[in-house]
């Protein structure tokens, strides 16, 4: 027959612990302390508005405009070598013959009155030797003289050159008169000349 076992042992109960409140009536927690309103600061100034500027001292208007070729000024316009005025806004012609071409030449203004008479009697002498060899030449050659003294008195009648803002304020030195030269002298004697060695040519040839 199979083996009888003991019982077990018998173990105590667990104790019993009190049962634990509940959340009813528990102590209720006091709600925190409502935290100081922060303090209230004055109303910030206002401030003051900035105090307006005074408008800046108004220069001076200079004598004449910037200016690319004439510009206005009081009286005419200034000249485009010193930047002087006034000035007279005229172009000097020259011819130069070369018996079968020939060239023109030009000086363009404005320019004022010592400018002006210097670039008259430079081309004007230049033309005097320069522009009677050629058929067609022989006659552009007076005529652009005549053009030259017809335009001098643009210039020559302008006041004393006065600086401006706009130049060195050195005008050309005219030089001396045109029939006070002797290039002027000896090119017109070029046309007597040739007019007279025609006429003593066709006399001969007749006679």
């Amino acid at each position: 027959m199979p083996p009888t076992y003991p019982a077990p042992p018998t173990y105590p109960a667990p104790p019993t612990y009190p049962a634990p409140p509940s959340y009813e009536t528990q102590t209720a927690h006091a709600a925190p302390s409502a935290y100081p309103a922060p303090p209230s600061y004055g109303t910030p100034a206002a401030y003051a508005a900035p105090s307006a500027y005074a408008a800046p001292a108004a220069y001076g208007t200079p004598n004449v405009d910037v200016i690319q070729g004439p510009a206005p000024i009081a009286g005419g316009v200034i000249c485009r070598l010193c930047g002087c005025g006034p000035a007279a806004n005229v172009t000097f012609r020259g011819h130069q013959g070369m018996i079968i071409i020939m060239r023109f030449l030009s000086a363009p203004g404005p320019f004022c009155r010592d400018c002006g008479l210097a670039a008259f009697r430079t081309m004007t002498a230049r033309t005097l030797v320069q522009g009677w060899y050629g058929y067609i030449s022989f006659v552009i050659a007076p005529l652009t003289v005549l053009l030259n003294l017809a335009r001098r008195g643009k210039v020559a009648h302008l006041g004393r050159p006065m600086p401006t803002a706009f130049g060195h304020g050195r005008p050309m030195d005219p030089g001396p008169p045109l029939l006070a030269r002797p290039m002027a002298w000896f090119g017109l004697l070029i046309p007597f000349t040739i007019v007279m060695v025609l006429v003593l040519s066709a006399a001969y040839s007749g006679s």
